[in-house]
C-alpha cells in the first residue's frame, strides 16, 4: 500500500510541474504546427524495431539459430516427451531486422503482413513448421513469388500488433493483412525511463524492471475485463482503419486453442512445440489452411463486388 500511494504522489507531482503549458512542451509545439512532426519514436512511420522493446538484448539479424527464447537446451533437457523433436531439428531463421521470415526489401507479386505474439512468431517450431511458412506455400499455388512479412515479437501485446500494422503498412504495402491478437490483458506501456514494456499478468524480471518497480505494480491495478475489451477494441479499430485499402484478416490465439483441443481429440495426444507450452506443427498446420481458404473466400467475394 505504501508503493502505492508513492506512486500516487508522484503522478500528482508530475501532472502539477507540466499542468500544459504548451510553450514549455518544444514536441507539442512542433507537433501543432506540423502534424507530421513525431513526438513519439514508438509512432515512426516504418518497420517497427524490435530490439527496442528487449531492453539491452538484440534479436539476431540474418542468422540461424537452434534455439531461442523459451525454447532453450535446459529446459528441452528436463522434459519427458520430446514429441519428436531433438536438439538438431528447429531452425530459427532471422531476416535482416531481426524478425522471423522473408526479407522485407525481396522482391514480390504477393506481399502477407503477418503480426502477432509467440505463437505466430513460431516458438518451439523449426522453420518450415510454423503457420507463415504454410500460409506462404499455399500462397505459390497462386502467385509465382509471393513473399510472407512476419512482425510478430514473443511476448507481445494487442497494442504491439495494432503498432506494428499501423507504422509499417505504409513502407510494406502489403496485398493482405494477417493480425493475430493475443490475450487481452497484455498491453504496452512506457515508463519515465522512456523504456516500453510488453506486460502480460505477471511482473517483469531484471534489473531494469527492478528499477521501476512501482510503476509495474500501479499498472496491474488497471487491468480488468472492461479495459481489457477497451483496450482490445481500440486496437481492432485502429488496424481496421491502417487497411482500409488492403485486405484484412483478423484471427486470435484462441482459434488456435481449439483447434489444438480438436487434434487432440482425433491425434491422441497434445500437439505441442519444442518447448511443451506452443502449439504443435499440426496445429500450426490446419490453422495456416484455415487462413488460406480465408483468404480465397474474401478474394472471390472482393471480385463478385466488382
Amino acid at each position: 500500500m505504501k508503493g502505492i500511494f508513492e506512486h500516487v504522489w508522484k503522478m500528482r507531482d508530475r501532472i502539477n510541474k507540466t499542468y500544459w503549458s504548451i510553450t514549455q512542451n518544444k514536441d507539442v509545439k512542433l507537433w501543432l504546427q506540423n502534424k507530421d512532426h513525431v513526438m513519439s519514436k514508438w509512432w515512426k512511420k516504418g518497420i517497427v524495431d524490435i530490439d527496442d522493446v528487449l531492453h539491452g538484448f538484440k534479436n539476431p539479424k540474418s542468422k540461424t539459430l537452434k534455439w531461442f527464447g523459451l525454447d532453450n537446451e535446459q529446459t528441452f533437457e528436463t522434459l519427458g516427451d520430446h514429441h519428436g523433436f531433438t536438439a538438431d531439428n528447429v531452425n530459427y531463421t532471422f531476416n535482416a531486422h531481426g524478425f522471423r521470415g522473408d526479407e522485407i526489401e525481396q522482391q514480390s507479386d504477393f506481399t502477407v503482413l503477418v503480426v502477432g505474439c509467440s505463437h505466430t512468431f513460431g516458438i518451439g517450431l523449426d522453420d518450415k513448421q510454423y503457420w507463415p511458412y504454410h500460409l506462404k506455400n499455399m500462397l505459390a499455388e497462386d502467385y509465382k513469388n509471393p513473399k510472407v512479412i512476419n512482425l510478430s515479437c514473443p511476448g507481445g501485446s494487442n497494442d504491439w500488433i495494432a503498432r506494428a500494422v499501423a507504422t509499417s503498412i505504409d513502407r510494406i504495402k502489403p496485398d493482405l493483412v494477417v493480425a493475430v491478437w493475443t490475450y487481452p490483458n497484455r498491453r504496452e506501456a512506457i515508463w519515465d525511463s522512456g523504456l516500453l514494456w510488453q506486460l502480460n499478468t505477471e511482473l517483469p524480471g531484471g534489473p531494469e524492471a527492478e528499477k521501476h518497480k512501482l510503476e509495474f505494480q500501479s499498472h496491474f491495478m488497471t487491468i480488468n475485463e472492461h479495459s481489457d475489451h477497451y483496450n482490445w477494441m481500440r486496437n481492432h479499430w485502429l488496424v481496421t482503419l491502417a487497411c482500409r485499402d488492403t485486405m484484412l484478416i483478423e484471427s486470435h490465439v484462441t482459434d488456435l486453442h481449439m483447434m489444438q483441443n480438436n487434434l487432440t481429440k482425433i491425434l491422441g495426444y497434445n500437439d505441442v512445440a519444442r518447448d511443451n507450452k506452443h502449439f504443435g506443427p499440426k496445429v500450426h498446420q490446419h490453422y495456416a489452411d484455415k487462413i488460406y481458404w480465408m483468404f480465397r473466400y474474401r478474394q472471390k467475394q472482393k471480385k463478385s463486388v466488382k
